[in-house]
């Protein structure tokens, strides 16, 4: 039989420009290109951002002749009749493969746009313009979109990454205690999983990173980044070492779907951290007194493992059957080891619980 080989050349290093200053969206000649004068530009957003910074944006790049897309905020959104929404708005505009899209919101827009990007006439370029503190730290750095389906959370996207992320810092001062901890959860994530000293940081200076004291903010979100940068550059694909970023979202995303997505991403993230670290514990890899540490540090972000003493705790077992980490059919979960490290076996970051070990820590964490 004739074998026809096809060789693709590899694909050269992709740079992705991340400024983080205040003011940013006040100034886009700092961070987009003349380039793209005479070109279609489509502004993505929601609802509430269109009023905060969407039409202030389109203002400040009426040179651009800019499109303004914004569709109803939240999680809910994020699926296919949206997607189809805003893709036959830019057809209408005659939209075209030149096209570039400004991904203006939280992790919902970050994700949709991008989503919309990849599969635009086979992909088209797109900028992330985070505005929340948990898009500036997760969904507007790594590549990743999507949307949901009723089977569970980005289930349905692709891996496609930014021209470039433009981190407004001045945009954290529109948001309430609970969206500034929604994403210092992400951020905690990360230094639990990988970076000891930047959890300690965090620990030592709560209060004052609560009050969004401007410098420690701005540390922690050039630590995060560059942590997730080194992450994803080493395994953009989430194959194997990218998955330590899924510390506490097995969990999470089940709690999520069974809330009907009105909990919070980073507080069920929480609740999943506090699962899986007990599971760590419980399984003889993480100490106690460490656990008691994000016990107690939850506690003081408002957040308390009683929460899940309402849960059906089958109905979250059965949302995690469709955590994207599965392997032959199996759960698996990242657990930690001690602080910036999680266990690795022959080089494998995910571990398969049996459903008893998880059920029995749901219980655990119920009972604070």
């Amino acid at each position: 039989m004739d074998k026809i080989i096809m060789q693709i050349p590899a694909r050269h290093a992709f740079h992705c420009p991340i400024l983080i200053e205040p003011h940013l969206l006040d100034h886009p000649n700092k961070w987009l290109s003349t380039d793209f004068l005479g070109k279609s530009l489509v502004i993505i957003t929601d609802e509430n951002v269109r009023k905060f910074y969407g039409n202030n944006l389109l203002h400040n790049l009426m040179n651009y002749n800019p499109l303004l897309l914004s569709f109803a905020p939240g999680e809910k959104s994020k699926n296919y009749q949206t997607k189809q929404y805003l893709e036959e708005k830019m057809f209408q505009h005659q939209c075209g493969r030149e096209t570039l899209i400004l991904a203006l919101g939280g992790g919902v827009v970050n994700d949709m746009a991008g989503f919309i990007a990849a599969t635009y006439m086979r992909g088209i370029s797109y900028i992330q313009i985070p505005t929340t503190f948990l898009s500036m730290i997760d969904s507007s750095v790594g590549g990743k979109t999507g949307i949901d389906t009723v089977y569970g959370k980005n289930l349905i996207g692709a891996f496609w990454q930014p021209a470039s992320v433009i981190i407004d810092r001045h945009c954290l001062t529109t948001l309430s205690r609970n969206h500034f901890v929604n994403g210092l959860i992400e951020a905690l994530k990360i230094f639990m999983t990988s970076d000891a000293s930047s959890f300690q940081y965090v620990t030592q200076h709560l209060d004052e990173i609560i009050n969004q004291d401007t410098f420690m903010v701005d540390n922690i979100i050039r630590r995060a980044i560059k942590i997730k940068i080194d992450i994803v550059s080493k395994d953009e694909k989430d194959n194997n070492l990218r998955m330590i970023l899924n510390f506490g979202h097995t969990i999470g995303h089940a709690l999520e779907k069974q809330s009907d997505y009105t909990l919070l991403h980073g507080y069920a993230v929480a609740l999943g951290i506090l699962v899986e670290a007990k599971i760590s514990q419980l399984s003889g890899l993480f100490s106690l007194d460490d656990y008691k540490v994000i016990q107690s540090l939850f506690l003081k972000l408002g957040i308390c493992g009683s929460w899940l003493k309402t849960i059906d705790r089958e109905e979250v077992i059965e949302a995690t059957k469709l955590d994207k980490k599965i392997k032959s059919g199996k759960v698996r979960y990242i657990l930690l080891k001690k602080w910036g490290q999680v266990c690795s076996e022959d080089n494998n970051y995910a571990h398969f619980v049996p459903d008893n070990m998880v059920k029995k820590a749901l219980l655990e964490v119920s009972e604070v």
